[in-house]
């Protein structure tokens, strides 16, 4: 009987398990084909002289993203940046989208699609590995989906300065809920494969971390190494916030649990296996001044403290009685403290970090676990007491009241206010997409020009062009281009003035002395380059006309040596 009765526990055991990773694909399922809705709207909306390029913010780095699968996709290892057209030598450097070109190269697919393709797996991967570090902390099921439920769809309290300023500006800028990537889960797989593959590493570093920290198996530990070797080929600066976050535990393990030397001694060897590489990038940025005045136009500094406290409003007001509560802990819990208060300062240590704010990637998910246990552990219990003394009821103990119809009330309740901002950008970018802006389409006539482009020019000819066109030429034929990044153009405002007089007032010497100087073989004028100015090359003796679609021609230099 005994036997029998455990083997029931057993099959009831794997019977929850089963329910419960289902639950877990229908949620994952459901952001993955949420976030995919504004590049269906553009797709469907595309028409014959209306072409979606396949992207519905942040285009000007998907480009960017595309311009490096172009050089996998022609057979190169080595990094150059596209959207600039001084010479300079590679570097291994962005290998995670290089190797995606040589997959479409492989595969002979577009890489867009390859893109997207990618997109989808590792906002996957990230969405598994989050669920999977929820469960490292949580054992309830329903609160395991709450937190995993924050962490797929919270966003700010951007919304309500919204509603109440009816402006999208707050001070001098938007508020980050539409606009910071990073902060948020389902912006973060809407948008960006390498980060959604960067955050999956980073929660697998912390995961085998605290399980080596338990159990000091050197599978854990050589799996953390494994992780961390991604990551840093990914986002190096994240090393630093692993290493710190680690260390930062490792000396609250020491005086709390008096853990051994070699675990610690493991600890810390997790994120030396990552300097090489770190070391590596660091050294081919700085010896190529290419690569340096790239460096020094990519900044993105943060914003004023409040506008990270309006970013995670809800989230952030949980998260801190959570985090009074989980900083209390014995083992694995100090860690999100921790984790959080490395990241904190360095958002504004520009010395150290002129990246500041892109190291607040993965925060998120420690937010959201802090905000469910504050959730559970302080505000329903307290709601649940002030309802029973209202009524005049008995009593219930914290975990009753965690189950009653008021607590499923008060979740949703909260839950439903980190959601506005996340249907606003999402229905935003749908609507922006039906609507054809201009960011997201390019005319037939401007599409035929690249295919052009592709077939009639050399992998290293340059090609001048407005910068929004600029861009579109480099991502989609993985030529060079004058111009058409914010940050790998160098001198990017210099060359905005320039190219702006060369198609406007510039006398016939000033355009070939740019030619020259930059080696400019192709020259685009269409309806971008004509809203800079009038200039008319049809009779000047140094461009020659070799293609024309409608009111887009290109120009061969014939006298730009």
């Amino acid at each position: 009987m005994a036997l029998v009765a455990e083997a029931r526990n057993d099959n009831v055991r794997s019977d929850r398990l089963w329910r419960e990773w289902g639950v877990f694909l229908i949620m994952a399922l459901a952001v993955l084909v949420v976030t995919s809705l504004p590049y269906l709207v553009g797709y469907a909306a595309s028409t014959p002289d209306r072409l979606f390029v396949g992207f519905v913010i942040d285009v000007e780095d998907a480009y960017s993203h595309l311009a490096k699968m172009q050089l996998g996709y022609r057979g190169d290892w080595e990094y150059r940046i596209l959207f600039t057209p001084e010479p300079h030598p590679g570097a291994y450097l962005n290998m995670f989208y290089i190797a995606l070109g040589h997959l479409a190269r492989l595969l002979q697919a577009d890489l867009v699609l390859v893109y997207h393709v990618a997109r989808l797996a590792s906002g996957m991967a990230f969405l598994l590995s989050a669920y999977a570090f929820v469960a490292l902390f949580i054992t309830q099921t329903a609160e395991r989906r709450l937190a995993f439920g924050l962490i797929c769809w919270a966003s700010g309290l951007g919304w309500l300065a919204l509603l109440l300023t009816g402006s999208y500006r707050v001070g001098t800028i938007t508020p980050v809920d539409f606009w910071l990537i990073e902060m948020y889960g389902y912006f973060t797989v809407m948008l960006f494969p390498h980060t959604c593959v960067a955050l999956a590493c980073l929660l697998f570093v912390f995961a085998l971390s605290l399980r080596f920290a338990e159990e000091r198996r050197w599978l854990h530990l050589l799996g953390a190494m494994l992780a961390i070797l991604v990551l840093s080929s990914i986002h190096a600066f994240m090393v630093l916030v692993v290493a710190l976050t680690l260390a930062g535990y490792g000396v609250h393990q020491f005086v709390r649990h008096r853990v051994s030397w070699s675990t610690l001694a493991g600890l810390g060897a997790i994120w030396w296996v990552a300097l090489p590489i770190v070391g590596y990038q660091y050294v081919a940025i700085i010896h190529n001044p290419i690569f340096t005045g790239w460096q020094a136009q990519n900044l993105t500094l943060s914003p004023a403290p409040w506008h990270y406290a309006l970013g995670y409003g809800v989230v952030l007001g949980l998260a801190l009685p959570g985090g009074w509560w989980a900083a209390r802990q014995e083992q694995r819990w100090p860690l999100l403290v921790i984790w959080l208060v490395v990241v904190a300062p360095l958002l504004y240590a520009p010395s150290v970090f002129p990246l500041q704010r892109r190291i607040i990637e993965g925060s998120g998910v420690a937010l959201c676990l802090l905000a469910t246990r504050g959730l559970t552990h302080y505000v329903l219990p307290l709601a649940d007491r002030i309802w029973h003394r209202v009524r005049n009821l008995p009593m219930r103990t914290p975990t009753q009241a965690a189950h009653t119809p008021l607590a499923a009330w008060l979740r949703t309740l909260l839950v439903a206010l980190t959601l506005p901002s996340t249907l606003l950008v999402i229905t935003s970018a749908s609507l922006a997409a039906a609507a054809g802006h201009p960011d997201v389409v390019v005319s037939r006539a401007e599409a035929a020009a690249v295919e052009w482009i592709i077939a009639h020019s050399q992998p290293d000819d340059i090609v001048l062009a407005s910068y929004e066109l600029g861009g579109f030429i480099a991502a989609r034929s993985g030529r060079r281009v004058f111009m058409g990044h914010w940050t790998e153009t160098v001198d990017l405002e210099q060359k905005r003035v320039a190219a702006a007089r060369f198609y406007s007032s510039a006398s016939d010497s000033e355009r070939r002395d740019l030619l020259r100087k930059y080696g400019i073989r192709y020259v685009v004028l269409g309806p971008r380059e004509r809203a800079l100015g009038d200039f008319d090359p049809t009779h000047v003796p140094y461009l020659q006309r070799v293609f024309q679609d409608g009111d887009l021609s290109i120009y061969r230099v014939i006298d730009g040596e």
